[in-house]
């Protein structure tokens, strides 16, 4: 969710490689752990053909909904290590592990990463007609009425969730969680104002925030967006610590060899490179490209933990991820 080092850089590495490349399976199948439609779903369809011509081999997109994804990665955890099953999921993958019990898996200790293909940073919005139209003006607002103002999100314990939680803490305010079961029943209410605020990412809300229904308080990206060049993000207004993003990533079996990995590596960069995909995903997914290797994005899982763990911890937050 968060990144504690910049990967901007990351998505100009090559990994290396083997000068004898380990010879493909004929049949790969991509395991998404949401249900059909998502942007998971269209990302993984969207890679489908290049990576069948890439990697000379038939790819199946299998969708595993449920139980907070946790159905789907565990499904992949007790695949063969071969490189015949893949996930690509989201960051409710790391944040599940610290907020469901008896997961049938360990997010570290039973898959291999191999990238992330794409994030985009939370972003505050809130109802045109509130009279706070930044990040100071709703603390003041918010240490003014405080417990009183309202933002939605997609569930206890999702991406929004918990940046709002951390938001609270760092900034001594106290605000009304109100969780929705998905994104579109939040969005109506936010655009509707039955919430004073929503939180989501930016991919999710553009089109809200671009027809003006929804206006943005602040980012949580590590800078700001194209479309959104007058709004600040937290880092900017000294918070250095939050910057919060909802990203999703290939992930392959604990004991996957090297080879294989950084093969799945370069193909899926090589595909979602190309020219047209990465328009999609930068114009439709509103997506930052990133691909870095697979030890950055280890990496980034291992520092997560801790942070969301203490947020999680302070805030006593219970149930599933969103």
């Amino acid at each position: 969710m968060l990144s504690r080092r910049s990967l901007v850089a990351a998505g100009l590495l090559a990994p290396v490689v083997a000068r004898a490349q380990p010879a493909g399976p004929n049949i790969i199948r991509i395991v998404n752990p949401f249900a059909a439609g998502g942007t998971s779903d269209a990302m993984a369809r969207l890679l489908q053909p290049s990576l069948q011509r890439r990697l000379n081999a038939t790819i199946i997109v299998e969708n595993r909904p449920g139980a907070s994804a946790s159905i789907g990665a565990a499904v992949v955890a007790k695949s063969p290590p071969d490189g015949t099953s893949w996930l690509l999921t989201s960051d409710t993958f790391v944040v599940s592990t610290l907020l469901l019990n008896n997961l049938p898996y360990d997010v570290q200790k039973d898959f291999e990463p191999v990238t992330m293909i794409a994030r985009g940073p939370m972003v505050l919005t809130a109802h045109p007609a509130r009279p706070f139209k930044s990040l100071p003006e709703l603390v003041a607002a918010a240490k003014a009425r405080p417990g009183v103002l309202t933002y939605g999100t997609t569930g206890i314990g999702s991406n929004g969730h918990l940046t709002m939680a951390a938001l609270c803490q760092l900034t001594d305010i106290k605000l009304v969680h109100v969780p929705y079961r998905g994104a579109a029943p939040v969005l109506n209410d936010g655009t509707a104002g039955h919430v004073d605020m929503v939180i989501s990412s930016s991919a999710t809300m553009a089109p809200q925030i671009e027809s003006g229904q929804l206006h943005p308080l602040v980012q949580f990206g590590d800078k700001r967006l194209s479309f959104l060049p007058d709004t600040a993000t937290a880092i900017e207004q000294g918070f250095s610590s939050l910057h919060a993003y909802s990203w999703f990533g290939f992930f392959g079996p604990a004991g996957t060899p090297k080879p294989v990995i950084d093969k799945f590596y370069r193909e899926v960069a090589g595909a979602v490179r190309e020219e047209a995909t990465y328009n999609t995903f930068v114009n439709k997914f509103r997506s930052e490209v990133v691909l870095p290797p697979p030890d950055e994005l280890r990496q980034m899982i291992v520092e997560e933990l801790p942070f969301w763990g203490k947020i999680i911890r302070d805030n006593n937050i219970k149930g599933g991820a969103g």
